[in-house]
């Protein structure tokens, strides 16, 4: 029997190629000459189409900015969603991290870190960086509430929600990025282990997640 390739649409593979060779080109740039330096004009003009090409793509330069942090939620849903049935929210989502430190390259460690581009310390970011957790936040607690088939909204998923988060927010910080600086890159991964695994061991409480939900 035939094993038949399922190719994505011709239009749609184009589309892509140009999402993704924007954001290449904004992050580009973006280390290159820092976020505020950087005009919608040039990131386009790298990217080889018009400004008006990229605003079907992006609605702002923002957008662009914070491309990655969005795609890396939905990553995170998505294994949360997709965990085994015997496994509890919080083992995923503690597998998730610990699989995400192993799969960055020591040396590039400190700046592959989600929420922790160099750009994204740039003033003119902040407010939208701050709205980026509560973003975070909302989006997984929507996601477990659609998992028990109720869009009504549930305190209980919204601390979940929110301590998981805590953990994201820590590690993408500027703080985080200071303190490991400094660290031996041959050390980089142990270090980050052990601050994942006793911060981990802080939130351990949504262990209970499952036992708390049949309660309410």
């Amino acid at each position: 029997m035939e094993t038949m390739i399922m190719r994505m649409p011709l239009r749609e593979r184009k589309k892509q190629a140009i999402q993704t060779s924007v954001l290449q080109a904004a992050k580009q740039l973006f280390r290159e000459k820092g976020y505020a330096a950087v005009t919608v004009s040039e990131i386009a003009d790298y990217a080889d189409i018009s400004v008006k090409t990229l605003f079907t793509y992006f609605r702002s330069k923002e957008d662009l900015a914070f491309q990655d942090e969005i795609l890396f939620c939905n990553e995170l849903i998505k294994y949360l969603l997709g965990r085994r049935e015997e496994d509890s929210i919080f083992e995923a989502f503690k597998q998730f991290l610990w699989n995400l430190i192993q799969s960055i390259d020591p040396e590039e460690l400190v700046d592959s870190l989600p929420g922790f581009h160099p750009w994204m310390d740039s003033p003119e970011l902040e407010q939208r960086y701050l709205l980026l957790w509560e973003h975070y936040e909302l989006r997984l607690a929507d996601a477990l509430q659609l998992e028990r088939g109720t869009t009504e909204f549930n305190p209980v998923l919204r601390v979940v929600a929110g301590q998981m988060v805590s953990v994201l927010r820590i590690l993408g910080s500027k703080a985080f990025k200071e303190y490991l600086k400094p660290i031996p890159i041959a050390l980089r991964h142990r270090a980050l282990e052990k601050w994942l695994l006793g911060s981990l061991e802080m939130v351990s409480g949504i262990q209970g997640y499952s036992q708390l939900m049949k309660v309410h």
